[in-house]
């Protein structure tokens, strides 16, 4: 079977599998902050003020409790030596890159607080609503890597496809911000915040190119 249940073979069974456990739940926290950032981009163009600030909030809880799972992981299970060598690295790099898809998540929420009293043009909408979409094919593609490495790829792929569609709002923002009347610094906030959160996608893709390699690696 190609999956890490059968890469895994060696070390300790209880620990792998409380570190399966805990590497779904990192997976689900990413993709409930990037959900969580679409929700407040969405407040945002709607004027909700007190509902953009909550979900701001939500974000940094959510940050904080991955940073938990994180460093169970690294003193729990990689300390501990549950794994071989190259099995750990890997491992550890996964989760690494999964963390700074949260840490771009919080980044972008924080700054849409900097600025909302602005109305955001409609392809920063869009641009967080096709990150979040990107975080729910990476979630698939990590859940599958325990069971089915095949799929994982077939998740992992689709994700460059959808960050190249947020990418290219972006341009077409950059576009309208050049062709319109913007304050200077409206164009730069705009610019700064689409930047920000596109920086999701592009994390994702990271992670999703390691899940490849890995896979191939062992399949």
């Amino acid at each position: 079977m190609g999956t890490f249940s059968r890469i895994f073979g060696l070390g300790d069974k209880e620990l792998q599998e409380k570190a399966e456990k805990l590497l779904l739940s990192l997976s689900k926290s990413l993709q409930k902050a990037c959900a969580k950032l679409h929700a407040q981009v969405e407040c945002w163009a709607a004027g909700n003020e007190e509902k953009v600030k909550e979900i701001a909030e939500e974000i940094i809880e959510v940050e904080r409790e991955a940073d938990e799972t994180k460093d169970a992981l690294i003193n729990s299970i990689f300390a501990k030596h549950a794994y071989l060598p190259q099995q750990t690295e890997e491992r550890y790099d996964l989760i690494t890159k999964m963390d700074h898809i949260i840490d771009a998540a919080e980044e972008a929420a924080r700054i849409i607080l900097a600025g909302f009293e602005r109305e955001p043009p409609k392809e920063i909408v869009k641009i967080s609503e096709k990150c979040w979409y990107c975080t729910d094919l990476l979630q698939d593609a990590i859940k599958y890597i325990f069971s089915d490495f095949e799929k994982s790829i077939k998740y992992s792929r689709k994700i460059e496809d959808v960050r190249e569609e947020a990418r290219n709002e972006k341009f077409e923002l950059i576009e309208e911000i050049c062709e319109g009347e913007y304050k200077p610094i409206d164009a730069m906030y705009y610019h700064l915040i689409a930047t920000e959160i596109l920086e999701v996608a592009i994390r994702a893709e990271v992670t999703a190119d390691l899940i490849r390699a890995i896979a191939v690696r062992y399949i």
